[in-house]
């Protein structure tokens, strides 16, 4: 044996196939004795003598001396040639047990001691094992066996100290060994092995006969020892803490047999709680371990330096230590991260992880804290290990080169390099024991096919990317098969057809055992009833949990799926496991399983997220966005990220204060809804909502997307008439909505023209006969979730679906139906708060009509990706006092609405007569500002605090605004920007910047990151139609292909908005493409333009500029313009008793200075000025095309 120096020496590529000294071995018995031999009086094992005790040793002498002893006696009993079947936890009497059987009596039958008893019984009589020997615990599992007994002749326990008619005891046949021995019996001692006969039947699993029996024999398994120890040595002296469950091959293997074979110790660990204290007691060295164990000693080395508030500090270090190679010199690693060196015991050399992928990002961590981490792979059928990495050169996320003498290549790869993983040497199995069938199927000319994908690496590195049969393999490395829990839940005549499958759930931290059940329908209606989609889920799951009862905790089912229709069969009338039955179309040729479509849709993310981190933009200034697939998992990982945070802030009664709502308790709320509501009958339904912005329109959204089916946002502007149209086209199933909806939606239930089953009332405590109250659905469904109901928190989410139906409020010809995608959705709340930042602290003022993507978007979803929070306004005559309630720091809103609040502002400073002294000190202010200093505070505190004191942020949308406002808002010490986007676009396209200099006030903003923009049909002054291509971009219009393709072409979108694009990506708009007025003589005016200007003359509240023909029938284009006044200004101006004329008069000599400026083919010609309000949108945008909106009226 080498000595392993004190320095420890990690991933040196020069120990790439530099071998540790080996001694050469034939067979298990071989490498007992000899170690025996070389190692006599060093302890082999270290065992507490009781539990919570101290570890007492035994040596090799003494074990060795035991073993002769039993190994005699189980002779002496006839069991020569038999197999002998052990159970129990890891004790040395185990290890006595197994090591007794193979050194020349037989074959050992090593069973898992979590098995139920029925499948222990079927266990036993497969293998036509002849004794059992169990440990005390494992009595109660294997007590059935004392009744039917198969071929079992002897029942032995560790445990007891003599003999009885029903068993005998260990010790006391240890006894009578020793005497035999004494009086000259030495077949046990002199026995010969032959290396190629069995050693071990090993089952991989099983009760229904589809568990497969490995034929291991001694061969096999010494090769896989022997080759192990060239690779990975353990330090003179060294002690392995044994904690896994020794039945497995990797832990009998890589952790007791390898340990044995180098002469060091083996501590047996008192269970998995106990695995850090026995570290520190038994002074290990070395721990293998599946990755379950080693993410959760990560996982608490992490909480723990959270706790002590030193987690950057922590990461910090251990990116130094990667990046300066810091890890090869210990002693400074034992100094640098004191506190995890001692937490493991202080003299951990080498961490082994198997069974299972592991997170290389934990190998790397450990590693660069001096703690040498890596993981290998193997199989039962290899005895087990067919690669591992080297203990002085690995990679984190591979698997490791394949072992000494074994041949490893990769069949029928793909264009990637991935294939099938087999292998070839002398630890391949010698077949599965009495199935020759099943043998055929991976042995083949010598090489072990193991249903494994994976790839080389240019070092010869292996990787694995899947399995290729059904295979289940859990975080703690436990192999479910899919047709044994198949076989199970078949056994009851309710269920036609099951397919089982593992889903990785990143939450849980392991792999849900999924089952997707076919019921027999008519025998369920036979004995059942009529039952509606929630009444059969509850059934089958019940049918389910009481199958659960008789399999292993770790094959239990934990998820169920109920499908409508028989599972596709292949021609032989088999399942396709892998077909369209358990797969999604993802637009593809080929298909992917749900897991495979998370696993695309988060490596996208992830690319979209970095891209955004990598950025050279200098507008692209917040670059913290975190990688989110699609709204169930933005707001899943809100809740975990910022749980206790206030999310939403509401006034439940009109005069009571505004009640908190934490991330934690809307998503209980949450997931109660979309529970009831699944339970309702109302799954992949398309669901209304309609009513004040609130949050129980905001929870219902969620509820609906996020695992029930489609939300349709309903604007609650329209008349019944317009919403039945809109139930209808949309085939809308359910409505939720506020009380004063009620009667409008059962008079349209209950005349059954639409699709309407169910109507939710959001301001009722109590069901009615006809509608069902949203408080009542939400204490329903969560009652639901706490009996175990998962269908809402299971339900799959794909990012590509249609998610939101939303009816836009164009000014031209019919509302569109616009479909976005959670994918829509995700991509503009990962790009937009790069340009605009989005504090935890920030509480966003919620006062717009939440159906409108712009306010849906920015100021309910954005709020509660960045983890702020939501207040809602009670109603625009509420809006200040619920600002000096809430005091929030931003607040997005519409031109008018700013406009209103920046004209009471002025109006108020005039009639203190502070007028100029406010404009010249703005003035001032803007170039003070530029050396960091603020003169406008004492003044402008006042006016701050109508907006409640803090806040920071005004977002203008929806229409163009005077940038002239927008300056003034950022004078007194409010960001002031104006964004850009369409419902199509989910909806932002563009956003100014919060940093002053970066802003451009007459720019609706700079285009979002991930998006692409162009220019189309320019005319001379470079203003043509602006296009976006990008993520957010719709996926159309519903049931509408033509106007889809009108506005969709080689996935850009045309907005019909004109402008133009600097060279910095800020765009400008003129107007829209519909609305541009051409001149006889082909000149192009923007009625926006003009609009815009008209804007400014005070007396003038709103203007629509259109064109008419010429005046007394010339050839020539008119612009016109027409009007309504603002009273309060003309009066103001005129007095109280100013005439039509003169009001006229005022107007147009306000135009004639506009006209002054203009070109003659954009002069305004004609003025009308109404007295009534133009006729409007939902969303008060004027209607453009409506004749009447053109014309005076008296």
């Amino acid at each position: 044996m080498i000595k392993r120096k004190e320095e420890l020496i990690m991933n040196n590529v020069k120990y790439d196939g530099v071998y540790y000294p080996v001694r050469e071995v034939s067979d298990l018995k071989d490498m007992i004795v000899k170690s025996a031999e070389l190692f006599r009086d060093r302890p082999a094992y270290l065992q507490k003598d009781k539990p919570g005790g101290t570890f007492q040793p035994l040596t090799y002498g003494e074990f060795k001396e035991k073993l002769d002893a039993l190994g005699t006696r189980l002779m002496d009993l006839g069991l020569a040639g038999k197999k002998i079947a052990v159970i129990g936890e890891s004790c040395y009497q185990w290890l006595l047990s197994y090591f007794a059987t193979v050194c020349g009596v037989g074959v050992v039958v090593p069973l898992d001691k979590n098995l139920p008893p029925e499948e222990l019984k079927n266990l036993v009589k497969r293998s036509g094992a002849s004794a059992l020997i169990y440990t005390k615990r494992s009595e109660k599992s294997i007590k059935g066996l004392f009744e039917e007994r198969f071929d079992l002749e002897y029942f032995i326990s560790m445990g007891e100290d003599e003999h009885t008619d029903e068993y005998l005891s260990m010790d006391k046949l240890i006894q009578e060994g020793q005497k035999l021995l004494k009086e000259g019996i030495r077949d046990f001692v002199d026995a010969e092995i032959d290396p190629d006969q069995m050693a071990t039947l090993m089952y991989t699993s099983g009760t229904t006969g589809l568990s497969k029996g490995v034929m291991l024999s001694h061969k096999n398994i010494v090769a896989n020892v022997y080759n192990m120890s060239k690779l990975v040595h353990i330090p003179e002296g060294g002690i392995v803490l044994s904690i896994l469950p020794i039945h497995h091959a990797y832990e009998f293997t890589c952790s007791i047999c390898t340990t044995f074979y180098q002469g060091q110790t083996v501590a047996i660990c008192e269970g998995i709680k106990y695995i850090q204290k026995n570290m520190i007691e038994a002074k290990a060295n070395i721990v293998l371990g599946v990755p379950l164990v080693f993410e959760k000693m990560y996982k608490g080395m992490w909480k723990q330096a959270e706790s002590r508030g030193e987690a950057e500090k922590l990461r910090k270090a251990i990116d130094l230590s990667r990046k300066l190679k810091l890890y090869n010199n210990q002693k400074l690693m034992k100094k640098l991260f004191k506190a995890i060196h001692q937490n493991f015991g202080n003299n951990i050399t080498l961490f082994i992880a198997g069974g299972a992928a592991i997170d290389p990002k934990v190998i790397e961590d450990f590693e660069a804290m001096g703690l040498p981490m890596m993981q290998g792979y193997g199989m039962s059928e290899n005895a087990p290990i067919i690669a591992v990495n080297q203990d002085r050169y690995s990679k984190a996320a591979s698997v490791g080169k394949p072992m000494p003498q074994t041949e490893v290549k990769i069949v029928d790869p793909d264009e990637d390099g991935i294939g099938e993983v087999a292998c070839k040497g002398p630890s391949v199995m010698m077949g599965y024991y009495d199935n020759p069938e099943a043998t055929a199927e991976v042995l083949r000319d010598g090489w072990l096919y193991t249903g494994d994908l994976g790839y080389f690496d240019e070092d010869g590195f292996l990787y694995l990317t899947g399995r290729k049969k059904t295979v289940i393999v859990t975080k703690g490395g436990k192999n479910i098969f899919p047709e044994e829990v198949e076989a199970v839940l078949m056994e009851n005549e309710l269920i036609q057809e099951v397919v089982v499958y593992g889903v990785a759930d990143q939450k849980v931290g392991n792999v849900m055992v999924t089952a997707d059940i076919y019921p027999n329908y008519p025998l369920l209606k036979e004995q059942q009833g009529e039952m509606n989609s929630s009444d059969v889920y509850h059934f089958y799951k019940k049918i389910v949990d009481d199958a659960n009862k008789t399999m292993p905790a770790y094959k239990n089912v934990k998820r169920i799926n109920i499908r409508e229709t028989e599972f596709d069969k292949t021609t032989t009338g088999k399942i396709k496991r892998y077909g369209a039955n358990t797969e999604h179309n993802t637009g593809k040729e080929e298909t992917m399983n749900y897991q495979e479509i998370k696993n695309m849709e988060m490596k996208r993310a992830k690319a979209f997220a970095k891209a955004l981190e990598d950025s050279k933009d200098p507008y692209v200034r917040y670059k913290t966005s975190r990688p989110i697939t699609d709204i169930k998992h933005m707001f899943e990982t809100s809740v975990e990220a910022y749980g206790d945070n206030v999310a939403f802030m509401q006034k439940f009664e009109k005069d009571q204060p505004y009640s908190s709502i934490t991330y934690k308790q809307a998503l209980a709320d949450v997931n109660g809804l979309g529970t009831a509501l699944i339970n309702r009958g109302l799954k992949n339904k398309r669901i209304g909502i309609i009513g004040e912005t609130c949050y129980q329109w905001e929870s219902s959204y969620l509820a609906t997307l996020n695992g029930t089916g489609i939300v349709v946002p309903l604007d609650k502007e329209l008349s019944a008439k317009e919403l039945e149209h809109l139930i209808i086209e949309a085939e809308v199933s359910c409505v939720i909505f506020g009380k004063k909806f009620e009667k409008t939606f059962k008079e349209m239930k209950d005349g059954g023209n639409t699709p309407l089953e169910v109507l939710i009332n959001f301001d009722t405590k109590e069901h009615q006969e006809d509608v069902l109250s949203w408080s009542a659905l939400v204490e329903e469904g969560k009652n639901q979730v706490a009996q175990g109901d998962r269908q809402f928190l299971d339900a799959e989410i794909i990012a590509d679906d249609m998610s939101v139906l939303l009816f836009t409020s164009g000014t031209t010809g019919m509302a569109k139906a616009v479909m976005l995608s959670h994918r829509n959705l995700a991509e503009d709340l990962m790009a937009a708060p790069t340009i605009l930042n989005v504090n935890t602290w920030d509480i966003f003022f919620s006062v717009l009509p939440v159906h409108h993507t712009y306010e849906c978007t920015c100021a309910f979803l954005m709020p509660l990706y960045k983890g702020a929070a939501i207040a809602y306004c009670q109603g625009l005559k509420y809006i200040t006092k619920n600002l000096e309630e809430v005091q929030p720091t931003m607040i997005l809103g519409v031109p008018v609405l700013i406009e209103t609040l920046y004209k009471k502002i002025w109006k108020n400073v005039r009639a203190q007569g502070k007028e100029k002294l406010l404009t010249r000190l703005l003035a001032m202010n803007r170039k003070t500002k530029k050396i960091g200093l603020d003169i406008s505070k004492p003044f402008t505190k006042e006016i701050l605090a109508v907006f409640g004191g803090r806040m920071r942020v005004i977002i203008s949308g929806g229409a163009a605004i005077d940038p002239a406002i927008l300056q003034f808002f950022n004078d007194i010490g409010i960001i002031a920007v104006q964004g850009y986007g369409l419902t199509e676009c989910s909806p932002m396209a563009a956003l100014n910047p919060d940093v002053p200099k970066d802003m451009r006030n007459a720019s609706v903003g700079h285009l979002l990151p991930g998006m692409e923009v162009k220019v189309v049909d320019k005319d001379e002054n470079g203003i043509g139609e602006i296009c976006f291509k990008g993520g957010n971009v719709m996926m159309g219009y519903y049931k509408n292909p033509e106007a889809t393709a009108e506005v969709l072409k080689d996935g850009w979108f045309y907005t019909g908005d004109l402008g133009y694009v600097d060279n910095e990506d800020f765009i400008y708009i003129t107007g829209r493409k519909k609305n541009v007025i051409i001149t006889k003589n082909g000149k192009n005016v923007f009625p926006e333009e003009l609009e815009y200007l008209l804007g400014k003359i005070p007396y003038i509240a709103e203007s629509m500029v259109w064109g008419a023909d010429g005046e007394d029938g010339s050839n020539d284009t008119s612009i016109v313009a027409t009007v309504t006044l603002d009273a309060e200004e003309v009066v103001e101006t005129l007095g109280e008793d100013y005439t039509e004329e003169q009001a006229r008069d005022l107007i147009w000599e306000e135009v004639d200075k506009i006209n002054e400026e203009l070109p003659y083919y954009k002069k305004v010609k004609r003025v009308k000025i109404r007295k009534e309000d133009f006729e409007k949108t939902t969303g008060k945008k004027i209607k453009r095309f409506v004749d009447s909106n053109k014309e005076e009226n008296k």
